[in-house]
This record gives structure tokens, sequence and C-alpha cells, in this order.
């Protein structure tokens, strides 16, 4: 059964988000920033569509062959200029992303203390903080893989070793709650960061989630299952209205579409982890003192 702790952590994020619809103002931008980029980058797949040449096609231009395909340098070059655009877009996505996060949590925290905040205000610390906000996203992301690695080596090892297929299916019911485990911790790093202006504390996000097992995998529960609803289900319905179209503008209309729930999931997932770590901690009131202080109960 799933602990109170990530229900309080859940609900107390959505009353947060309620009370403070402004906040989802700095994603919103940064993701309609981000909009035509992204489109222009995805505009043409055809260069993945047309990667393998005609068979049996020779000119000066091929530089690998196998089995009657070819791949020619025009096409290598232009899958190179796509990478190099795209690790730039990542790169600029990231730091954008960084600094809404922080404004983000900085602004809940202020609601929180019944402090009067302005946007501006919010995006100028935001910058100032942008570079470590980033790193501490680095650094959780690369602690996330080193230790969700490890029971994949060990099973991996086992399945070598003993040739059993029920290992894998143990493999998976290993991973599965450590994954969830870890989106919670990692969803606590940033405001833990934010409180205590240390990169150092910011990684204590993963001791306390493993601390409190229970509650940390039904709040990563909550953010999984919220975020494929906010991305994935309309992302799906926005695709087949452009179904078979690659084009700029067919990108573009569908990359602004999608930016208020790539607003508000964000929002959803840097407010959660705050109002995680005081669940966890117990630095606020109760879930059902503020529901009863909500409605005058």
């Amino acid at each position: 059964m799933v602990r109170v702790g990530a229900v309080n952590a859940f609900g107390r994020a959505i009353i947060t988000i309620t009370k403070n619809l402004k906040l989802l103002i700095i994603p919103l931008i940064v993701s309609l920033l981000l909009s035509p980029f992204s489109a222009y980058l995805f505009k043409d797949t055809s260069v993945f569509e047309n990667l393998w040449g005609v068979p049996g096609e020779s000119n000066e231009s091929v530089i690998f062959e196998e089995h009657g395909s070819t791949i020619s340098e025009e096409v290598l070059n232009e899958m190179a200029e796509f990478f190099r655009l795209f690790l730039v877009f990542m790169l600029v996505s990231l730091l954008l992303q960084a600094l809404s996060e922080y404004a983000i949590v900085k602004g809940a925290l202020m609601a929180e203390d019944n402090q009067t905040y302005s946007l501006i205000d919010l995006v100028y610390e935001g910058i100032h903080h942008v570079f470590q906000v980033f790193f501490i996203n680095l650094l959780v992301g690369i602690i996330t893989v080193t230790i969700l690695l490890g029971p994949i080596i060990l099973f991996s090892a086992l399945i070598v070793l003993t040739g059993s297929s029920v290992l894998m299916w143990l493999l998976l019911v290993v991973e599965f709650p450590l994954i969830l485990l870890l989106v919670a911790a990692g969803s606590m790093a940033v405001p833990i960061y934010v409180m205590s202006n240390s990169i150092t504390a910011s990684l204590s996000c993963f001791s306390i989630a493993f601390k409190n097992k229970l509650s940390s995998i039904g709040f990563g529960a909550f953010l999984v299952v919220s975020g494929f609803l906010l991305l994935a289900v309309p992302a799906s319905f926005i695709g087949l209205l452009f179904l078979g179209k690659s084009d700029f503008t067919a990108n573009l209309i569908s990359n602004i579409l999608q930016s208020p729930f790539q607003a508000l999931i964000q929002t959803l997932m840097a407010i959660g982890g705050l109002m995680l770590y005081f669940e966890l901690t117990k630095k606020v009131k109760s879930f059902e003192e503020e529901i009863m202080e909500e409605f005058g109960l």
C-alpha cells in the first residue's frame, strides 16, 4: 500500500500549483522559446529515412558498404551536422529548464511563507543559479544511471552463468520500483539546493528517498503517470492532426500546442519534489490541516 506521505506530497503540490498559477508562465515561455528551434531541427527526417543508399550503386562518395547497402559521405555529413545542432539544442534546453526549475521552486517557497514575488525577480534569481542547477541535474543523472546499472550488471552476470530466464523477470521486478524511487529522489534535488544553497546538500535527496522507500516509490509512480497523461496522451492526439507531415510549420504548431502540457509537468515535478521533501522531513503542517485551512473548516 502506498504510504500517506506520497499522497500528501502530491496533493499539496496540486494545491500549491492551483494557488500559484502564474508560476506556470515561466516554463511555458521557455517551452515556447524552444519550439521553433525544435521544429527546425526535426523539420526533415529524410536523412534517417534514406540512410541506406540504393543497393549496388557505385560512386566515389560511398564510404561504407555491407550486404549491398551503402551510406554516402553526403548523408554522413548531414547526420554529423544534425547531431551537432542537436547537442547545442539540448544544452540550451537544459540550461533554460534549469533556470525555470529554480524559479518555480523559489516562487513556491515564497508562496509557502506568504511572501509576494514577481516573475521577473524569480527569473533574475534563476539566471544567477542556472549553472549550479544544471550541474546538480547532471550529477543526479549520473548517480541515477550508476545506481540503475548495479542490478543490471549483477543480474546479467547471473543470467549468463545460469541461463535462467526467470532472472530477467526478477530484474524487472527490482528495476521498476528502483526507477520510481530515483525519480522521486531526483525531484527533491533542486528544491534542497534552493533552500540550502549547497550543491552537496542537494545530493542528500538520495538518502532521504532511500530512508522513505515506500513513500518515494509511490510519489515516483504519481509523477510517472502524470507525466504520461500530460505529455504522451496529448502528443498522440496532436500527432494525428499532422500525420505524415514533418515540415517546419507542422512541427512548430505541434510544439506550441504541447507547450502548456510541458510547462505543467515541469511545474508539477519541481513543486512536487519540494512538497515531497517537506513531507518526508516534516517541515510543514499536515496535508489534512492544509485542506481544512483552505476550505475554512
